[in-house]
């Protein structure tokens, strides 16, 4: 009897926090200070810079709420890192999550490509491999790939490759074919692999990550700037994920390590052009170690960066770096004393306040204010694709779109 009154109580707290409900559409940034003694980079590149704005002030607090997707459901984290909210109530696990600036969710579930928005609940398009969804910044458009999709999608087969929906309505359409796997590679003339990375802010340019087929285990691809319009432009990259700037000119990449790789070091791809440019690069004394380096809206480039002497580095070199600011003559400034570990996922505010890091030695996200006098703020998030949420409150919003959820007899 416990039992059942039980899970009625449950039922009846989940639909009543299911009301109808319009969020108001609220522009955000899609990204993601005294210090130390500054540290001249080797081998310093002069880049070109951008128009300084001031910057907003630290705080120990996030300056926003942030979806990510943790136990299988995307769900919200407050800004002071201490509640989480649940946000979808999938029967699958949730995988991959996008967010717009007008506050809608893309994500999949299963074979599914969810949007959900504070009209509810929608597929976009279902019973396909779909994988790396990007939603652009105005919440219209979504890229994603597909593997091998059902011939009926486009009404005649469909490749393999790189699809954009409307998310109001209609069939997908290809955007960027894969090429057809060669036996074995072709260095001279190589085939690719096409995976969707992220929009410019703006929205008016996509970025695509090129992959070697067959793939071999060869670090490095080619970065795919498509737009505005149908403009293509190709550039070398490697060897992690690009980041775009805050104002969309440009892409910071890091070179590769701990272990063996193409190289290292922190480089600027110009979008325009597509020319790459080191900002610090190795050299015959130190080799850089470089994560999530992004241009924020001050002209500078944040990252986490250590400069090991060559002599000290190894394939398990174990991997403390600190917070940085590099600036467009080179120098490596610190911001931040403490060296938490390996990076593995960063989220940067777009005003430098902090950014929002899991290291490799702790499950929990924390917050690192950019102010070295204040406190580093542990949360109680240790979920994966996190995303800074607009203002619009998701967890109000018609449930008629999840699976229906009933009491059982006990």
């Amino acid at each position: 009897m416990k039992q059942r009154w039980l899970i009625w109580w449950i039922a009846v707290i989940l639909l009543t926090s299911c009301t109808p409900a319009s969020p108001t559409s609220v522009p955000l940034s899609t990204s993601t200070p005294s210090g130390e003694r500054p540290t001249r980079t080797p081998r310093p590149q002069p880049i070109t810079p951008t128009t300084a704005q001031p910057t907003a002030t630290p705080m120990t607090t996030l300056p926003a709420s942030v979806y990510l997707i943790q136990n299988d459901q995307v769900v919200r984290l407050a800004p002071n890192g201490q509640q989480l909210t649940q946000i979808t109530y999938e029967l699958q696990p949730v995988r991959e999550l996008s967010v717009a600036n007008n506050g809608t969710l893309v994500y999949v579930t299963e074979n599914n490509l969810i949007a959900l928005d504070g009209a509810g609940r929608r597929v976009v398009i279902g019973a396909q491999t779909i994988s790396r969804p990007r939603i652009s910044p105005d919440g219209q458009r979504v890229v994603y790939r597909l593997d091998d999709p059902t011939p009926d999608l486009l009404g005649t087969d469909a490749p393999s490759g790189v699809y954009i929906s409307e998310l109001r309505g209609g069939r997908p359409r290809l955007l960027q074919v894969d090429d057809p796997e060669p036996v074995t590679p072709d260095f001279a003339n190589p085939s690719w692999r096409y995976i969707p990375v992220s929009w410019s802010p703006d929205g008016q340019r996509l970025l695509l990550y090129a992959v070697m087929r067959p793939e071999i285990g060869i670090p490095g691809g080619e970065a795919v700037i498509i737009g505005p319009d149908d403009r293509v432009v190709r550039a070398f990259s490697c060897c992690e994920e690009e980041i775009w700037s805050v104002n969309g000119d440009e892409l910071t990449v890091a070179g590769g390590g701990p272990g063996p790789d193409l190289r290292f070091g922190l480089y600027r791809i110009d979008v325009e052009h597509g020319t790459e440019s080191p900002v610090v690069a190795s050299s015959e004394t130190i080799i850089p170690l470089v994560r999530a380096p992004q241009r924020m809206a001050d002209g500078d480039i944040y990252a986490f960066i250590e400069l090991v002497p060559v002599q000290a580095y190894q394939w398990d070199y174990p991997f403390h770096p600190q917070m940085v600011r590099v600036g467009n003559d080179g120098i490596i400034t610190p911001i931040r004393p403490e060296r938490l570990g390996e990076p593995l996922l960063v989220l940067w505010d777009p005003q430098v306040r902090g950014a929002l890091v899991q290291f490799a030695e702790q499950a929990n996200l924390i917050w690192l204010p950019t102010d070295p006098t204040l406190p580093i703020v542990t949360t109680v998030a240790n979920g994966v694709a996190a995303a800074w949420t607009p203002t619009a409150d998701l967890s109000i919003r018609p449930c008629d779109g999840f699976a229906t959820i009933s009491p059982q007899p006990a």
